[in-house]
């Protein structure tokens, strides 16, 4: 049997929001819990690049995959127990 793909769960957010700020250290105690994931935080305006043309309406915006499947893309209210 194959090996299931790595959750990759993406928080896109900027610097100068206070919400994503406030968000980060909940986004980062949360990936402690769950090891077998891949957790990343990506500013929009410092990390343009890898950002490239996804919609973000609102922060923080969360883009969870497996592999290249996409299984959420959307703005979720900033509580880790929500992402949870």
């Amino acid at each position: 049997m194959a090996a299931m793909a790595t959750l990759t769960v993406t928080c896109l957010c900027a610097e100068w929001c206070g919400t994503c700020r406030e968000y980060r250290t909940p986004f980062y105690n949360l990936a402690e819990k769950f090891p077998d994931a891949e957790f990343n935080w990506l500013d929009v305006e410092y990390d343009a690049e890898k950002v490239g043309d996804l919609e973000v309406e609102n922060f923080p915006t969360l883009r969870i995959q497996r592999g290249e499947e996409v299984l959420f893309f959307g703005v979720m209210l900033p509580h880790a127990e929500h992402l949870s």
